[in-house]
């Protein structure tokens, strides 16, 4: 089995949840006593969301994934991951610099949604994820179209994520707040509604609500992880 890299920490919580889902489904194709071989190279969040405050134009962000991930290639990471969706956007300065084998989360959502025949999809996650493109046209090229909430629901999302699930915060309030968005964008034609921020998940288990799925990004990724490490 390759060894796996993780680009973690944005945030802790669904970095554990990578480590745990990575290991399940290694053991459960592999058997036995088999687990995977994982680097994880995890961030501290708050010095990002500084130099996020700092630098409008994200360079000191961009940078700080770009030197994760060559601790990983260093620590011979041969399949390497970003555990946060949002981390996406700077994937193609990635690509560019390091000649690794990356796992792309829009790609394995995007086929999970493909393989159930759906072609139009609500996307909820952080501000980055909902209103910039690089999630968006990823999806596209698959011919799946992405309905994202209204501007008051997108800062509603962003803020909790930020202010409570990153930070291992659960509620029921929030919890019903968060199904509340998602039965909006039902209501604007998604069949379907991707989590797009790998915390979401944990709030939201279930597969599904009112009959309409839930694709959990940090359980489609970490399959797809694990594939690629396998073969």
């Amino acid at each position: 089995m390759k060894k796996i890299g993780l680009v973690g920490g944005l945030g802790w919580v669904s970095t554990l949840e990578y480590y745990k889902l990575i290991n399940t489904f290694t053991n459960e194709k592999l058997g036995g006593h088999r687990s995977a071989h994982v680097l994880i190279e995890s961030l501290d969040e708050g010095a990002f969301l500084d130099n996020q405050d700092k630098d409008p134009t994200e360079q000191l962000c961009e940078n700080m994934i770009i030197d994760a991930v060559g601790v990983l290639v260093a620590g011979g990471a041969e399949v390497v991951a970003l555990c946060a969706n949002g981390l996406h956007r700077f994937m193609d300065t990635i690509t560019a610099k390091y000649d690794v084998d990356i796992v792309d989360i829009r790609d394995a959502t995007a086929k999970s949604i493909q393989a159930m025949g759906l072609d139009s999809v609500g996307l909820i996650g952080v501000q980055k994820t909902m209103e910039t493109n690089f999630y968006k046209m990823t999806l596209q090229a698959y011919g799946i179209e992405a309905v994202v909430p209204e501007k008051t629901s997108r800062k509603y999302i962003h803020q909790k994520i930020i202010s409570e699930l990153v930070r291992n915060e659960f509620s029921a309030d929030t919890k019903q707040g968060f199904l509340s968005v998602i039965e909006d964008l039902i209501d604007m034609k998604a069949q379907g509604v991707i989590l797009g921020c790998t915390e979401i998940p944990i709030l939201l288990a279930s597969p599904e609500h009112k009959g309409v799925p839930l694709f959990s990004t940090t359980e489609i990724h970490c399959r797809a992880i694990v594939e690629r490490a396998i073969t």
